[in-house]
């Protein structure tokens, strides 16, 4: 009976009766690929180990982990190693993984250091157990490898191969059973975070720290009559935002950059935001969010320049037709014919968008036709020649200071719209400004494309890959990417395997986004010597675990609707001369 009364007070004190809860977060890992830890409702559990590499303790716990993956594979958990020491790459995890023969592991390099606070975790070997439907903490503590304790050899007794008390709390979790909250020893090593340190000990402003990073990465888009939902117009408005802002930085969900940030360095324009940048806003959210109550408020009346043009006055500006958007509805492309005019040739040195309706309008796409292609299957409005186009997120494309595209004066321009509808019946007239170059570029521009549109995507499916390539006839350079997928896009990335064997990585997306439609602009192009193989390789989430999917229970194949799905990228290249 005392027996009895002693298991069901330890049965009280098990995790379901905890009210702990983590944040949502993301991180990439060892192999580019990206975590959320909200998108694995597929879950009962994901556990998460705090890592020190230089811990012998810890080193033992992600031994630990790998074996539990293998014992638990086909059930409801997931496994992931938290590294938060800034000394660590991604090379130097996958070489750790290799040499600890864990491969198996994501390793997540959490370098804004972030991730770690917020999870609240402070110890090597330490590992939360976390649910990852309602982010609720269902353990807290050691791995506690069995060393032959009398707690351990009960628990081992009835429950044979039991090789740590993480091995047992994930039993009991996957058949729904309770179990004992003991406490188990932390002997690893305390995880530093110097990063946030430094920042916690220089001390933040509103007015001298968090206003110029809120102006430079956020209140272009979060303005009145911007494409954001709310207005960044003053510190009280942040400040009610400011829970909102740490899940989004925590998240990576904005800066809705996509790139991986390791490769953002490389390419003109991304939305990006730096790790210390991050520390200091969280530091201040964690602050309180507080303003000085002597200083003026920066964002206060602040607005990004009125003129709808961000590169200036273009040389020619397009009106495009008014259209007309019905409340609801799927709507078609619509196709409108534009004549230039031109009395030369003339070549673009940038092209911008001045979007009336940003709510409705999804996309735009721009092509050329000469008089040949206008000619050519002139019933469906002619052949035609992709130029550039918008999309969310990208409302201005700059070529390069010697690069150009070239329009000759039989040239007119075939435009594509589509809009999707938004409840109530609006309009739309954008404008399209074309920047020109007073002499011809040492660059000629053209773009090819890389795209597979043979596939099918089943049902249900959580990781469908899809791979394309495209080889390159002349020695070339590579300046842009324009990677474009639907709703069920799920990640895209861009290898070069050169003529004498060697690849070399481009460009990974590895959380695409069909909301960001992004051109991805080298600062310095790459040289593509003739016979080169661009490949893209990518993947696709049919699952109802991708919150854009429509429908999960739809086989899904190529078409122009976006409940379709499209694996396609356009390349710009130039002849290398």
């Amino acid at each position: 009976m005392q027996k009895t009364l002693i298991f069901l007070l330890l049965w009280c004190l098990s995790s379901h009766s905890l009210a702990n809860r983590v944040p949502d977060f993301s991180l990439i890992d060892q192999n580019g690929r990206f975590h959320q830890l909200s998108r694995s409702t597929d879950k009962q559990a994901v556990v998460i180990l705090l890592f020190d590499p230089s811990d012998p303790f810890g080193r033992a716990a992600v031994q630990e982990m790998d074996r539990l993956r293998e014992r638990f594979r086909g059930e409801p958990v997931g496994f992931q190693v938290l590294v938060a020491d800034l000394a660590q790459t991604r090379s130097s995890l996958n070489d750790l993984a290799r040499a600890m023969d864990v491969q198996q592991l994501p390793f997540l390099l959490d370098e804004s250091q972030l991730v770690t606070q917020a999870l609240g975790l402070s110890r090597s070997g330490e590992v939360l157990v976390v649910d990852p439907g309602r982010l609720d903490v269902i353990y807290q503590g050691a791995v506690g490898l069995f060393n032959g304790n009398p707690t351990q050899q009960s628990l081992a007794a009835t429950l044979p191969g039991m090789s740590s008390y993480l091995h047992y709390i994930l039993h009991s979790v996957t058949r729904g059973e309770p179990f004992i909250q003991a406490a188990y020893a932390l002997n690893g090593p305390v995880v530093n975070l110097p990063a946030l340190d430094s920042v916690r000990q220089e001390g933040v402003s509103y007015e001298q720290d968090v206003a110029p990073i809120l102006k430079a990465r956020c209140a272009g888009c979060h303005q009145d009559g911007g494409v954001a939902p709310w207005s960044m117009d003053g510190h009280l408005m942040i400040q009610g935002w400011s829970t909102m802002i740490k899940e989004t930085l925590l998240t990576r969900r904005m800066p809705p950059g996509q790139v991986d940030y390791n490769d953002a360095a490389a390419f003109e324009d991304v939305n990006h935001i730096s790790d210390r940048e991050m520390q200091v806003l969280m530091q201040w959210i964690n602050d309180g969010a507080k303003k000085s109550p002597v200083e003026d408020d920066p964002l206060a009346g602040w607005s990004a320049p009125e003129s709808g043009w961000a590169l200036g006055e273009p040389d020619v500006v397009i009106e495009l037709p008014e259209q007309q958007i019905p409340a609801t509805g799927v709507l078609d492309y619509a196709f409108v014919p534009v004549e230039l005019n031109l009395e030369e040739d003339k070549w673009v040195s940038a092209f911008e968008f001045d979007v009336d309706n940003k709510v409705a309008l999804h996309h735009v796409i721009i092509y050329t036709q000469d008089e040949r292609q206008q000619r050519q299957n002139a019933s469906r409005g002619g052949s035609r020649t992709n130029f550039g186009g918008y999309a969310p997120g990208r409302e201005h494309i700059e070529l390069g200071s010697d690069a150009g595209i070239l329009l000759s004066e039989d040239m007119r321009l075939m435009i594509q719209l589509h809009y999707t509808t938004v409840g109530r019946e609006v309009t739309d007239r954008t404008r399209l400004g074309l920047y020109f170059r007073e002499t011809p570029p040492g660059q000629e521009l053209v773009r090819t494309a890389i795209m597979n549109g043979d596939f099918e995507i089943p049902p249900g499916v959580r990781e469908f890959p899809v791979e394309a390539s495209v080889v390159i006839s002349e020695d070339s350079y590579l300046h842009s990417f324009a990677p474009h997928m639907h709703y069920r896009g799920k990640r895209v990335a861009f290898t070069a395997r050169y003529p004498d064997g060697r690849e070399e990585s481009l460009l990974s997306i590895p959380n695409f986004q069909h909301n960001w439609q992004m051109v991805y602009r080298l600062k310095e192009p790459v040289f593509l010597p003739a016979g080169t193989e661009i490949i893209a390789k990518g993947a696709f989430d049919n699952s109802s675990f991708n919150p854009l999917n429509p429908d999960p229970e739809k086989s899904v194949s190529w078409g122009e609707q976006v409940w379709d799905e499209m694996f396609l990228t356009w390349l710009r290249l130039s002849e290398a001369n």
